[in-house]
């Protein structure tokens, strides 16, 4: 079990890693790194960041089909509490696979672009039941991130205030090994083939072509 003491009497703080490159750069996140960070590293960061809240922490395994037990999922929300869902880490093997960040402030395609340039590739899809929207996933493989954004079905744009909702980072690869192994780890369905054939090219500000 991890332990929930994090950041007892320090001020709650914005995580601006992304947009600053402090700590470090990305695919690193907080001195986590995909691929490389063990899940004792995880857990240590768990139990002293002052960007976890500790009463939001959450532990679920992760199975194969079979029933298999091939690793664990950590979530948790940040101390700030301003971002649309719970962060994060997906461990298995031992090692950290995936974090799942939710910025705790208004993060916009503006200012994302002006950090890293616009993605190498993006996809949009209509998701939804009872209420519809459009995911936008735009991708940044080099960097080892992808970033997501939710657009209104009537307002199908992106836009310099547009904003990003999550933000994935992975392993840092070439655009077709980033998909490559996003599929040897279950994250997608079927071969990096079909997987890189939706992918559309950047065109700039402006409306969305849906898969």
């Amino acid at each position: 079990m991890v332990a929930m003491s994090a950041g007892c009497g320090e001020p709650p703080r914005l995580d601006l890693s992304l947009l600053t490159g402090e700590p470090c750069e990305p695919p690193c996140w907080q001195g986590l790194t995909p691929g490389v960070s063990t899940h004792e590293e995880v857990n240590e960061f768990i139990r002293t960041s002052r960007f976890v809240n500790p009463q939001t922490l959450h532990l679920s395994g992760l199975h194969r089909a079979g029933g298999q037990r091939v690793g664990v999922s950590i979530s948790w929300r940040s101390t700030v509490g301003g971002g649309r869902g719970s962060n994060n880490f997906t461990v298995k093997g031992g090692v950290l696979e995936g974090i799942t960040i939710y910025p705790d402030y208004g993060l916009t395609l503006e200012r994302l672009m002006e950090r890293y340039g616009p993605p190498e590739k993006y996809v949009a899809n209509l998701s939804g039941y009872e209420r519809l929207w459009i995911d936008v996933t735009l991708f940044y493989p080099t960097h080892g991130f992808t970033v997501y954004l939710a657009l209104r079905p009537e307002d199908a744009t992106l836009k310099p205030e547009s904003k990003v909702v999550s933000v994935w980072y992975f392993q840092a690869a070439s655009l077709e090994r980033f998909i490559e192994l996003q599929c040897e780890a279950g994250y997608l369905g079927g071969t990096p083939e079909k997987s890189l054939e939706p992918l559309q090219d950047w065109q700039g500000y402006g409306a969305v072509e849906l898969d």
